[in-house]
């Protein structure tokens, strides 16, 4: 089996749930490997969380994850600007990533249709394993 010492979440603060961070999480944990939890602050989006500092990051993940879940796990918080996809995929090329994990939202058929999602366009682009959990 491949090892997975270093895995990366692609973040988004503005989510209203955070399932698929718990299973990365718990995945981490698993594994004993260590976590990057990775914001990016897209222009696109109108910059909608001004900061630049990881301990927004942190926060979120704290208010979002149990303390169980996160205690002894190493983690990684960072921020960035730029293009969410480009700014993923050039994070795990800098950092050694193994793997990445990002969170799915179902969308219907014609919003499928029109438009890619950040998640589909980060499989597309990176050249390493993608671990996609549904968002419930």
């Amino acid at each position: 089996m491949r090892d997975f010492r270093n895995i990366l979440y692609a973040i988004d603060l503005d989510a209203e749930r955070f399932s698929s961070l718990m299973r990365a999480l718990e995945f981490a944990r698993l594994l004993g490997s260590r976590m990057h939890i990775l914001y990016v602050n897209d222009p696109q989006a109108g910059y909608r969380h001004p900061t630049d500092y990881e301990d927004a990051v942190a926060l979120k993940v704290k208010k979002a994850a149990p303390e169980s879940l996160l205690e002894g796990l190493k983690i990684i918080y960072a921020v960035s600007k730029g293009n969410p996809v480009q700014e993923v995929v050039q994070y795990a090329r800098d950092h050694r990533i193994d793997l990445i994990v990002v969170g799915h939202e179902p969308r219907g058929k014609l919003y499928a249709a029109m438009f890619d999602s950040t998640d589909v366009r980060i499989i597309d682009e990176a050249i390493l394993p993608v671990l996609v959990f549904p968002e419930i």
